[in-house]
Order: structure tokens, then C-alpha cells, then sequence
């Protein structure tokens, strides 16, 4: 923007000189903030100058916003619309225009959809069967014109392909110009290997079989290579990179060779973009193949599960070992002279592929991470280790969900305290450590049920809370942690005061979190969590009601585990139906049951025993009121099974 309009530079110059840390990664400046201040503002002030105004009224500005879609990010992408949009309806005749290309994400288009000031263009509704057509013979024409094989054939029969096949093969492909792309890639790659000797000509008649759409295209694909070694591990590895790595930085973090990490690819470059060097990235074509690789209902065998972040961390942080071994204790440690894995881990590890896919750590890997996280603590110099420590701490505490050790919590929160300590008042990061401690203490409450610890859980959280005043990017987190420590307290003492303060405290956590926010299944749940303990105690229908709606609007929401959601609706709708004798609460606890039976705990499931002797007391009920024999038939299946055990 500073080049295109000279006059803004000096306003941006400003603005970072003022407040150096708009460029920060890590920065207590919003993504929304930082945009308002490095581009809304000065191109509004420029615009405003006699100097540029007249030449900018007369022909608008355009800021092109290519592929918005592909950014993984997806608060950041509700954060820069929603602060686009406010822009523009406090400067509507501003001489600047946003042009964005992407597909039809929910969380984009949801907010584009909103605002009647955003005009919405289907480009489906534009492509023309010509077009695709076109595209077509424009590829095959070219390829032709190279491929001698392709050549010989038409001299002997004529046009290749056959009409025919191209009518079909323009069928096949609709209107999707990605799919065209893709298809046409698989028709014409060259041979992978020796023993590969199809062609052009045997391969068109491969894809006029393709299931129509992305997804068949992609399972056949990627069937071609799934016999070899190490391939679930090479696609769920690039499936989960927040950025592209070589090939050499693939079997690097996977501790494989590098000729496995290619070979498996070989057979796949119709999606995959292979580099020609080692040292370029490995890429998709096209990001719907991330999409679909991490959709089960999609992917099926192919499907790359949150659970792999902890292999990708873990690896992470053992080539960073194996770097800072060379030098340890030592700050001689430059970015430049490390390989793109240690750069890699050091940007990413933590703040990817713990925080996307901590939940799903199991016990193994978390003891694994932490002895890793142990050793790095002792490398690393005097005054560089508070980082360390702190994500040692949080790794102990995801352990302690699984051992419910003491041992384990105490030295989560005597690390807690350690870091603490080393961030004083002014710190940055103060808040993230009084976060975390705060969430340690509540844990070993929670544990052992000594009053002192949720009290000082909940004085580290209200700290937290005023250090993250509105519109503190961070406030919403502060205001989830002292909500759920104040709902812990209630469940101890039955304070009235501490659940009203709780639901205070989610509700405006819930209003930093619109839809499509990450953490707002988090909120809903939390909500409606203590909207029904307030009912439990003091019986109002009311929060019942909302209660059962927040969790319903919670199933909506994207989240992890849609298990615990429907487990918790279920049981509201069975206390409402117990309140108000409505037989439709009591079928709709009924069917949600059933789904989490069917869909989530299949049988060996901890809580399968549980949900079947809840479904029997239901269906038992709703027998007594309609006397269905169906029910009664379904009681003795589920007796049968639980009988069998």
C-alpha cells in the first residue's frame, strides 16, 4: 500500500514508531487492531488530503484478497472481516474497495452473507460448460503437441480423446475448474517408476471412472500410494504442517529417509505438488485436500486425526534437541545456521501442534514430551528458560488427566509458580502465567477438594482478568478460566453468589466468541454447564430452558467432541421432561442416546455401560406412557447386552 500510495508511508511509520509491537508476532495488539492501525487509518487520513483525495474519489482503490480460504487461521479470518466490515460502515464513502476470492467457507461466507454492503458472486453460476471446454482442449492440445506417444495415436485413429470420451470427461468434471486441474494433472503426469507404463491414452479411461467430485478423485489417488512404508505418516504429517516443508525436513521430523518421504509421493503428484530440489517445499494443489484428509466422513481410511499433532511435536522437538545438543547452554543458537525443521519447531511445535491437538495427547505421548521438555529446560541458558518451563508445566498438567497423580499436579503448579515469578507486573506474559497456574490450582481442587487451592485459583484468574482489560485480544480466555474456577467453588459450597458470577463471567466470554469463533462451543457448553447447576438449586425453569437451548446451539458450533454435548443435552432434556412431563423432551433424550450408542461409544467405550443403563431407564419410562412394544423390545436388547458382560 506504501508503494501504491506513496502518501501513506509516513503514516505507517508513525504508527509502528509509536507502537513498535504492531509487528510483532507475538503482540498484545489484535489482528483486528493491527489492521486498523497499518491500513484502515492511514489510507483513510491519506485519502482525506487534498493532495490525493481528488485522484482517489475518481477512481477507487482496490485491495485484492486472493484465496482467503486457505488461511488455516481461522479467528484470524473472522477477526480481519468483522474489522473490514466495521470499516467500511464507519467510512462507506471511503475510496477504497476489498476484492476477495475464496470458496464457500462457512466461517466466510457466514459474515459476508450478513452484511448487505458485501456483494456475493458464485462463480459456479458463471462457468460455462464452454469454459470447461476450452480449458480442456487448451490442456490436451498442449500436451500433444509434446508427447509423441499421444502424437502416434492420432495419426492412426484419428482425434484423441474421442468426442465421445470428451463429452464424458467434461460430464465428469461439472464446473469445478479445481477438479479439471486435478484430473488432467492425473491424466498426464509422467511414469513414477519403471514398472509404470501407462500413458495418457490408458490413463483417460481411469478417469472417465472417478466418482464425480474432489473426494473420489483424491481416495483414488491416494490409494496408489498407500502400500508403501511410512505413508499414513508422510500424508498426516503434511496434512497438519502450519507451513511446507521439503522433503528432506519431512523425513527429518519423522526420522525416516528421505527416498521413503519420496517415494511415497511419486505416485501422487496429480495433488501433490513434489519439488524438483530438496530444499523447496512439498505443497497441495489445492487446500480442499486438507479439508478432506482431516473430515472423517469424507476421508475414511485416509482420515489424519488431531491425535498425530502429538507425533509432530514430538518429532519437532527432537530434531530441536539433537541441534541444541552441539551447543548446550549456549546463545549462540542462530536461526540462519539451523535446518528447516529446528526453524520450524522453534516457530510452530508449541504454538501448532500442542494447541491444536493437546486434548487428543495420550498418556505415552505426554510422558514422552515431557521428558523431552525436562531435557530442554537443562540445555537451554540461564534466562532463556521461563518459555520451557512453562510448557513442561502445561504438559504436566495434561498428564494429570491421565495418571491423577498429586505428584504430577504439585510440580505443574510449582513450575507455574517458578514462572510466575520470573514475570513480574509489567511482564507481557504475566497473564498467561497467572492463567496457568490458576488452571493448575483448579485441577488439584478439583482433586483433593481443599478450599485454599480454588481460592487462590480464582485470585490468579481475577489478576489475569484486569490484566486483559476490553478489548484485550485475550479477555475472553481470562473471563472462561474465572467462570469455570467460580463454578467449581459452587459445586463445593453451593454459593449462590459464585454461580451467578460464573454465568456473568461466560456470558461475556460467549460475546467475544461470535459464531464461527473456535472457542465458542467452549462457552456455549460452560453456559449452559452453569445455567443448570443455578436451576438445580434454585429450580427456576427458566435457566433450564436456556440451558438446553445453549447446548443445542452448541452441536452447531465446531468443536472436538460432540460426545460430552450430546451426553449433557440428553441428561437436561430428561430432568426438563421429569419437571414438565413433556413426552417430546423425553424422545429427544431418547434419540440423542441412541446417537451417542451408535456413533460414539461403540462397544469397549468406558462410558458405554453408563449410557446403555440410561437409555433403558428412558425408553422404560416412555413405555409406561404409550405401552409401545417397540420399546419394550429395545429394554430387552439392551439388558441382553448389558447382561452379557
Amino acid at each position: 500500500m506504501a508503494t501504491a500510495l506513496p502518501e501513506t508511508a509516513p503514516l505507517i511509520e508513525a504508527a509502528v514508531k509509536a507502537e513498535p509491537e504492531l509487528l510483532q508476532v507475538e503482540s498484545c495488539f489484535s489482528f483486528s487492531a493491527r489492521l486498523q492501525r497499518l491500513v484502515y487509518e492511514p489510507f483513510k487520513v491519506a485519502a482525506a488530503q487534498a493532495s490525493v483525495s481528488t485522484s482517489l474519489l475518481s477512481e477507487p482503490y482496490l485491495i485484492i484478497i486472493d484465496g482467503l480460504d486457505e488461511c488455516d487461521d481461522k479467528e484470524a479470518v473472522r477477526e480481519f472481516i468483522t474489522a473490514t466490515l466495521k470499516f467500511f460502515h464507519r467510512n462507506p464513502s471511503v475510496p477504497l474497495r476489498i476484492f476477495i476470492t475464496s470458496r464457500v467457507e462457512q466461517h466466510i461466507h457466514s459474515l459476508l452473507a450478513a452484511d448487505g454492503g458485501v456483494r456475493l458472486k458464485d462463480l459456479s453460476d458463471h462457468c460455462t460448460r464452454e469454459d470447461i471446454e476450452t480449458f480442456m482442449r487448451t490442456v490436451f492440445d498442449a500436451e500433444t503437441k509434446t508427447n509423441p506417444i499421444i502424437q502416434a495415436h492420432i495419426q492412426q485413429n484419428g482425434s484423441w480423446p474421442h468426442k465421445d470420451d470428451a463429452k464424458k470427461l467434461v460430464d465428469r468434471i461439472g464446473g469445478s475448474f479445481v477438479f479439471a486441474s486435478t484430473l488432467f494433472k492425473l491424466i498426464f503426469q509422467q511414469p513414477t517408476s519403471p514398472d509404470d507404463h501407462s500413458t495418457p491414452l490408458s490413463r483417460l479411461p481411469l478417469a472417465l471412472n472417478i466418482e464425480p467430485g474432489l473426494d473420489g478423485l483424491y481416495s483414488q489417488t491416494l490409494a496408489r500410494s498407500e502400500h508403501l512404508p511410512h505413508f499414513p505418516e508422510i500424508i498426516s504429517t503434511l496434512a497438519l504442517l502450519a507451513k511446507p516443508l521439503p522433503i528432506s525436513g519431512v523425513a527429518e521430523l519423522l526420522d525416516i529417509q528421505a527416498s521413503a518421504v519420496a517415494h511415497v509421493l511419486l505416485d501422487l503428484q496429480a495433488i501433490v505438488q513434489v519439488p524438483g530440489t530438496d530444499d523447496a517445499p512439498i505443497t497441495f494443489y489445492h487446500t480442499s485436500l486438507r479439508d478432506f484428509l482431516t473430515t472423517e466422513s469424507r476421508s475414511g481410511r485416509f482420515f489424519v486425526p488431531l491425535s498425530f499433532h502429538a507425533r509432530l511435536l514430538i518429532g519437532c522437538l527432537s530434531c530441536e534437541l539433537r541441534a541444541r545438543r552441539q551447543a548446550p547452554r549456549s546463545l549462540g543458537f542462530y536461526l540462519r545456521q539451523q535446518t528447516a525443521v529446528v526453524r520450524y519447531s522453534l516457530y510452530y511445535g508449541n504454538r501448532t501442534h500442542w494447541n491444536r491437538g493437546n486434548a487428543m495427547f495420550t498418556r505415552n505421548d505426554l510422558e514422552t514430551l515431557i521428558q523431552l521438555r525436562r531435557e530442554a529446560v537443562e540445555l537451554l541458558p540461564i534466562g532463556f528458560k521461563s518459555a520451557e518451563f512453562n510448557r513442561l508445566g502445561l504438559a504436566l498438567g495434561s498428564l494429570f488427566a491421565h495418571d491423577r497423580s498429586t505428584s504430577t499436579i504439585e510440580e505443574a503448579i510449582s513450575i507455574h509458580r517458578k514462572v510466575l515469578r520470573s514475570r513480574p507486573y509489567l511482564h507481557p506474559d504475566r497473564s498467561f502465567s497467572l492463567g496457568n497456574l490458576g488452571n493448575a490450582l483448579q485441577s488439584l481442587f478439583e482433586h483433593d477438594q481443599c478450599i485454599s487451592h480454588i481460592e487462590e485459583a480464582i485470585s490468579m484468574h481475577r489478576e489475569a482478568l484486569s490484566l486483559r482489560p476490553h478489548p484485550h485480544p485475550y479477555r475472553h480466555i481470562s473471563l472462561n478460566n474465572l467462570g469455570n474456577a467460580l463454578q467449581s467453588l459452587f459445586e463445593h459450597d453451593q454459593c449462590v453468589s459464585h454461580i451467578e458470577e460464573a454465568i456473568s463471567m461466560h456470558r461475556e466470554a460467549l460475546s467475544l466468541r461470535p459464531h464461527p469463533h473456535p472457542y465458542r462451543h467452549s462457552s456455549l457448553a460452560s453456559l449452559s454447564a452453569a445455567l443448570y447447576y443455578r436451576f438445580n438449586e434454585l429450580g427456576s425453569i427458566e435457566d433450564l430452558d436456556e440451558a438446553i437451548s445453549r447446548r443445542r446451539e452448541a452441536l452447531e458450533a465446531p468443536h472436538r467432541s460432540r460426545a460430552g454435548t450430546l451426553s449433557a443435552l440428553a441428561r437436561y432434556l430428561y430432568t426438563r421432561y421429569h419437571k414438565a412431563q413433556s413426552i417430546v423432551d423425553l424422545e429427544e433424550a431418547i434419540s440423542l442416546f441412541r446417537e451417542l450408542l451408535v456413533e460414539h461409544y461403540l462397544h469397549g467405550h468406558d462410558d458405554r455401560d453408563r449410557t446403555l443403563g440410561e437409555l433403558r431407564s428412558l425408553l422404560q419410562l416412555r413405555f409406561k406412557v404409550t405401552g409401545n412394544q417397540r420399546d419394550s423390545d429395545e429394554i430387552e436388547q439392551l439388558g441382553v447386552e448389558e447382561g452379557a458382560k
